[in-house]
Order: C-alpha cells, then structure tokens, then sequence
C-alpha cells in the first residue's frame, strides 16, 4: 500500500474531528444546564424563558404561514397601498385568517415580528426601502430596483 501517508494523514484528520465533536458534546452538555438554571430562577420571578428571543437562533416556522407567504402578503399590499406599516400587513393577515387582531395580542405581535423581519429582508434585498423611524416606520417599493429614492436636488 503506497499511500500509507495518505492514509495516516486521515486518520489523524478523522481523529481531530471526533475529538471537537466530543469537546462541542461537553460545552453544550455544561451550557444547557447554565440554560435550566437561570430559566429556573426566570420562572421565580414569573417570567416565561420560552417567551424571550434568543440570539442566533433559527427561525422557527409559523404554523399560520406558508413558505413566501408573509413576503408575497407585503408585495401584495405594497402594490395596493404604496406604503405600509407591518401592523397594516398584521391586521390584513389576521383577518384573512379568521383571527381577531384585538383580541389575540401575542398572535398579534408574532406576526408583526415575522413581517418585520421580512420587510427587513427585501430592505436587504434592494426591493423595499424604509421611510421614517421607530413605531411609525413605514416601508415602500423601490421603483428601480438597486436605486433607493433620494431627495432630488434639481429645482
């Protein structure tokens, strides 16, 4: 077997890799329970730990949408109306869904949230830009895609 070297070379890879693997199993084991204490110690003070964004996380899918939904709903809107706020595309979505926006408060802000990320996402993109700031942002489309409006200073 002339490739010994090779062969060696790969077990010594293979070796390296199971060893991470093994040392990433021992801090995720250590940081889970980290994790059970302070959520322990949340629940004392009545707070619900499932409730609190975590950091780079993977989105969790909604079971009220479907894939594109939330982006083709702000198309949609931005086609009719010119401009929208993410609370308009809510209130349009919970009631196309039989919901009751007033009433169901947290449905409420989960879907303003994924609609925000999406109106964040084709901002990314080029196709949508943000006019305004705070709690009364509201998003438009780019007319020529690549080309955010500016103020013209031609008189």
């Amino acid at each position: 077997m002339g490739d010994t070297f090779v062969i060696s070379g790969l077990k010594e890879k293979r070796s390296a890799i199971a060893g991470q693997i093994v040392d990433l199993k021992r801090e995720i084991d250590k940081l889970q329970a980290d994790l059970f204490h302070v959520d322990s110690v949340l629940r004392m003070y009545g707070l619900e730990p499932e409730e609190i964004p975590t950091k780079g996380r993977m989105p969790k899918r909604s079971a009220y949408f479907g894939r594109n939904e939330i982006t083709r709903r702000c198309y949609d809107m931005l086609r009719e109306k010119g401009t929208i706020s993410a609370d308009d595309v809510t209130v349009r979505a919970m009631l196309d869904k039989g919901m009751d926006p007033e009433a169901e408060r947290k449905v409420r802000a989960d879907f303003t949230r994924r609609i925000l990320v999406s109106l964040h996402d084709l901002r990314k993109a080029g196709t949508v830009e943000k006019v305004g700031h705070g709690r009364g942002v509201r998003w438009r489309l780019i007319t020529q895609p690549g080309a955010a409006s500016t103020p013209s200073t031609a008189g």
